[in-house]
């Protein structure tokens, strides 16, 4: 028996081309939602009309990191003794999947790592993702890295080459399952698309970049600018308190279902953000990102051409944007793979 195991919206996204993998080879599995973010992550379930076999309801807004671990391993355990679990997949780099490496572990089964091998050079930065990957790579059977890079990362770090796959990432199997059933267009529109919501980003760094969107969207009326909120309380209060008065072409907008941020993406002119996901996304879909971050796991990104890295400054924000807006159509080659990672991983598996 196999488990797939989620907790988070971003994992649900990355694995459910494994499970369409698994049932297109009438595999024996189970999956296991953990529910460490629960309303995004059954809202996101409820669009592709998937339910999980097992909801854990794991997280409590009363719980601190370790109380939250804690409960993780407990509930995923209880479950993987119950249904007799061989096998373990998960995804990423959260909590979620830092317990369900030691459940097998301690238990014996075999884990397997999806998106194995990035890396940044500070453990604690970004806090606590970098910890748990780490942690993650030393207990897995087999850690699929997504590229050439993540492979060298876990080479550098002493992992087996024989248990290092490439693959290439699991999401781009969903943005082409997505971009093919929803007959989504890819072209070069007048919207712009931003996200911004890490860590990092909050405090100075988030008002000097609402003062890059300010004065971007002024410069440039002809263009809508597309603010996707993160559900983070600070976040929003932040960001709310630095747009009391704005350009009315600045919309602020819901966190949006994976397919309409898709159709979104596809018909932006670019996209400002500092999320990982979609570092990865843009080159198939042939869009620039501004990163605003000082560095990236997905340096591929920047390889490509696709990706340019600025932090949080106004300045290289705004160099950026025009540089972009004097380029006509883009040619980018996705570093991430070409759609079939989840069959090469049940190749493997």
């Amino acid at each position: 028996m196999i488990a797939i195991i989620y907790g988070t919206r971003p994992e649900f996204l990355k694995v459910y081309p494994l499970i369409l993998e698994a049932k297109r080879r009438k595999l024996e599995f189970i999956t296991i939602n953990t529910g460490q973010h629960n309303s995004m992550l059954q809202e996101m379930e409820n669009i592709f009309q998937f339910k999980a076999n097992n909801y854990l309801y794991c997280q409590n807004n009363d719980f601190s990191n370790s109380n939250l671990v804690a409960k993780l391993i407990d509930s995923i355990s209880a479950v993987i003794k119950e249904k007799n679990v061989k096998k373990i997949i998960a995804q990423g780099d959260t909590f979620t999947v830092l317990a369900s490496s030691i459940v097998a572990f301690l238990e014996k089964r075999n884990f397997y790592h999806i998106e194995a091998g990035l890396r940044t050079d500070d453990i604690r930065f970004p806090f606590p993702e970098e910890f748990n990957r780490r942690i993650v790579s030393l207990t897995s059977h087999i850690n699929f890295a997504p590229t050439q890079l993540s492979k060298d990362n876990l080479l550098k770090e002493n992992i087996s080459e024989d248990k290092i796959v490439i693959t290439g990432n699991t999401i781009i199997d969903l943005l082409k399952y997505v971009l093919a059933n929803e007959s989504i267009e890819v072209y070069k529109g007048k919207n712009i698309f931003i996200t911004a919501h890490r860590r990092e980003n909050l405090n100075e760094n988030m008002s000097a970049i609402c003062d890059a969107i300010k004065e971007l969207a002024t410069e440039n009326p002809e263009f809508t600018f597309h603010w996707s909120l993160h559900p983070n309380p600070s976040t929003r209060k932040f960001i709310f308190e630095a747009f009391l008065d704005f350009p009315e072409n600045i919309k602020f907008i819901e966190p949006l279902n994976y397919i309409d941020a898709v159709r979104l993406m596809a018909s932006c002119a670019m996209i400002i953000s500092d999320s990982g996901g979609i570092q990865e996304e843009a080159p198939t879909l042939q869009k620039k990102v501004i990163v605003l971050r000082e560095e990236t796991e997905r340096p591929e990104v920047i390889n490509c051409g696709s990706g340019v890295l600025v932090g949080a400054s106004k300045e290289k924000i705004k160099k950026e944007f025009y540089k972009e807006l004097a380029i006509g159509e883009n040619h980018f080659v996705n570093p991430f793979g070409n759609g079939n990672a989840s069959s090469i991983i049940f190749d493997h598996i």
